[in-house]
């Protein structure tokens, strides 16, 4: 390993990957007979969820690297339970759509959780934003298999797309990605790979390894750096959503508005005034701004070619100087999300 090789490597130790140990949950068969797998939780914090269906899935290996593992995905398909918080645009378009034709959120998620944590965050948001919501463990999360490596996250996220494709048989064009603090970055990737995404959600996303680190930092090359997300948002055509509290201790806000600047279709953002990293669900808009964002969203990938508006503009609660402070109720909490 060459010099600049282990410099690569030191950034993504010191960013990127602190996986739960041991991890807070166990994969286990239901005592049916059917073979239907569920998570069982493992730590006293961590609640059973069973509304979901879980699978393991191979990682095919990636030309660039990563893959040859295996990992947990847990798929909650939304039931049509009615909430009094979604906003009448959102259930005009989302609440009586086919499933066919309903969004469903690839959530990857940031670096010191999983799927255990998480689970009670997927049902609340597929029930409150009545989406189809996908998650995942990285290699060497969870019970996911392999190490937490850059390039395992990229074949990760890959895997899940295709499953959700083959065995879910749900298109691309139905698939919203999102992506939270280090999940950025194989959101990122996958939106400039893929053009035939319905969108990308940020959420306190990285402009780059190194510029979490150093963000004062003039010029880098992208080959010596982890999740270059400054160079792979130019490259993403589906309409982005960037989401970021003003006072993020971990990822600076101005990470969040550079990378806004860099997306040739955008949303209006949420600039969260007073949340920090670890609390942006918390704030009246996040619910509003993600709710108006999918109805445009679906909106636009139902309408016929060259009649829909494109889904930037006029987020709820996510106005260029911010969004009001104040929980939501009915928020989901997100648990730990450091980096």
């Amino acid at each position: 390993m060459g010099p600049w090789d282990r410099l690569v490597e030191n950034i993504s130790s010191r960013l990127a990957f602190f996986p739960p140990q041991p991890p807070t949950y166990a994969v286990r068969e239901h005592p049916d007979g059917s073979g239907e797998k569920y998570l069982h939780p493992l730590a006293p914090d961590v609640p059973k969820v069973l509304q979901c269906k879980v699978k393991v899935i191979p990682v095919p290996p990636l030309k660039r690297g990563g893959g040859g593992t295996d990992i947990v995905t847990a798929f909650f398909r939304y039931g049509g339970h009615a909430s009094r918080h979604a906003s009448s645009s959102s259930s005009a378009a989302q609440g009586g759509a086919p499933q066919k034709e309903r969004l469903t959120l690839l959530y990857s998620h940031g670096n010191a959780v999983d799927l255990g944590h998480m689970l009670p965050v997927f049902r609340e948001l597929s029930r409150l934003l009545r989406v189809n919501v996908m998650g995942y463990d990285y290699s060497g999360y969870g019970c996911s298999t392999g190490t937490p490596t850059v390039v395992n996250t990229l074949a990760d996220i890959t895997a899940v797309l295709d499953c959700l494709q083959e065995s879910y048989g749900i298109p691309a064009s139905r698939v919203v990605l999102y992506g939270q603090s280090v999940g950025s970055g194989p959101s990122c990737y996958l939106g400039s790979e893929r053009p035939d995404l319905a969108g990308v959600v940020l959420h306190s996303p990285l402009l780059s390894g190194v510029r979490v680190l150093k963000p004062h930092v003039k010029w880098w090359p992208a080959w010596a750096d982890v999740y270059p997300n400054h160079t792979l948002a130019p490259k993403i055509r589906s309409p982005v959503l960037v989401m970021h509290g003003t006072e993020d201790e971990v990822i600076h806000i101005s990470c969040g508005k550079r990378l806004l600047e860099l997306c040739p279709n955008k949303a209006t953002p949420l600039w969260a005034a007073g949340y920090g990293h670890q609390d942006l669900e918390m704030c009246s808009g996040y619910l509003p701004t993600l709710e108006s964002y999918l109805a445009k969203v679906a909106a636009q990938q139902l309408a016929p070619a060259g009649a829909a508006g494109g889904a930037g503009g006029g987020a709820a609660g996510a106005g260029p100087g911010g969004a009001a402070a104040g929980a939501a109720p009915g928020t989901p909490g997100q648990g730990r999300q450091d980096g």
